[in-house]
């Protein structure tokens, strides 16, 4: 009953922020993934994949929302639901308390992965070079994002003093990854690789560096899916952390996140 009801509300937080960030403010990134990802985590990966899957059907055919190209990424909605009740069973959300040198290098360890996830960004001429007519502030963002994320991810670590956040990286940088490979084919089969949001400046940079449209929609995927991914997961985490055990525990998974606390 509890899922049943957590559902609807995360479908809810998927299509608002979703349609925020990539209709109204066009961010190179999505910020759709929200509720699926807390379904994934706390009922398993059926609830997960069918929150993902309903979110964007739901939003494509929404009265004032729907439309565009959103439903066809359904599959790839599936698909992360999917992979966040992977790692609900596995327990990656779960609190791991830390201190000393173990700390330091897990914070160090997630602020590279974030890094290396931009640098195929920051090293394509087709975002660098002025020849190519791009705007340069393209290469400036994706050096912004890259930092500011890898702040973030360093600083929750440590001041948190919790090893979670290294694994909570790693599982949104393979979410993002996996994702890119599902959305690509979809982008440019379907649309052309424009989809009307803000990684469409991505995809055109791309497009002009030499690209055809595939292989132009798998690197906007690649770049911003991996971050995306990150960011939702570690907001997914706060969302977890400042729930009560209690409240946890009556969700299917939720003694994967509450065990350690409970010690």
């Amino acid at each position: 009953t509890r899922v049943i009801v957590l559902i609807p509300i995360a479908i809810a937080i998927n299509i608002v922020l979703g349609y925020t960030v990539q209709t109204i403010l066009k961010l190179p990134i999505y910020l759709d993934s929200i509720g699926t990802i807390l379904v994934g985590v706390l009922a398993g990966p059926i609830a997960g994949a069918l929150t993902g899957i309903l979110s964007n059907l739901i939003w494509q055919y929404a009265p004032g929302i729907g439309g565009g190209t959103i439903g066809p990424f359904a599959i790839t909605a599936g698909v992360i639901g999917l992979l966040a009740g992977i790692w609900g069973q596995l327990a990656v959300y779960k609190s791991r308390p830390a201190s000393g040198r173990q700390l330091i290098l897990a914070a160090i360890a997630a602020a590279v992965i974030v890094i290396v996830v931009v640098i195929p960004i920051i090293n394509n001429p087709a975002y660098t070079d002025p020849n190519n007519g791009y705007p340069s502030w393209v290469y400036t963002a994706a050096a912004v994002i890259a930092v500011v994320v890898a702040v973030v991810v360093v600083g929750f670590i440590y001041i948190r003093r919790d090893l979670a956040g290294l694994w909570v990286a790693v599982a949104g940088v393979v979410t993002g990854i996996i994702a890119a490979f599902v959305s690509a084919p979809i982008s440019a089969i379907a649309f052309g690789g424009v989809t009307g949001g803000g990684t469409d400046l991505l995809v055109a940079a791309l497009r002009q560096g030499g690209s055809d449209v595939l292989h132009a929609s798998l690197g906007q995927g690649l770049f911003s899916d991996p971050i995306d991914k990150t960011i939702t997961s570690f907001v997914v985490f706060m969302i977890l952390s400042g729930l009560s055990g209690r409240l946890l525990a009556r969700f299917p998974l939720g003694e994967r996140l509450v065990r350690d606390r409970a010690a």
